[in-house]
């Protein structure tokens, strides 16, 4: 199976987001923010990477980082999946969707709403690795 890289502020969502995917046989590491992440996910080498927008100071972290690891040719390969709750938090008049995925604003693979169904997660991870 796959390792994979969660990168979300809530200690909730990472141990119900790494129960869903051990017990799918992925192996799991996890930050708790976004400071350097092109560094750290250097060090990881993961096949996928789970990120949050929204951090303790920042509401725009997990752009900035997605638009970081895009930029940088040594980790721009791996699928980014995009998870949060960043339209019931934001009051933007607008939401984010795979539809707004692109190579300046959104360089992610996906991008899913939270709450999400462990099915859902799992069968959008196994898209984004395997392409089935």
């Amino acid at each position: 199976m796959a390792r994979i890289l969660i990168v979300d502020d809530d200690p909730d969502m990472v141990e119900s987001i790494t129960l869903v995917l051990t017990g799918n046989g992925h192996q799991v590491a996890a930050r708790h923010d976004t400071a350097e992440l092109a560094a750290a996910v250097r060090e990881v080498h993961p096949d996928l990477i789970i990120l949050d927008v929204v951090f303790p100071g920042d509401d725009q972290a997990g752009f900035k980082a997605a638009r970081e690891l895009a930029a940088d040719p040594e980790v721009a390969h791996i699928p980014v999946l995009m998870l949060s709750a960043v339209n019931q938090l934001s009051n933007l008049g607008f939401s984010f969707s795979d539809k707004d995925i692109s190579r300046d604003y959104l360089p992610v693979s996906a991008f899913l709403e939270k709450p999400v169904e462990p099915a859902r997660l799992l069968a959008r991870i196994e898209t984004l690795l395997h392409g089935g």
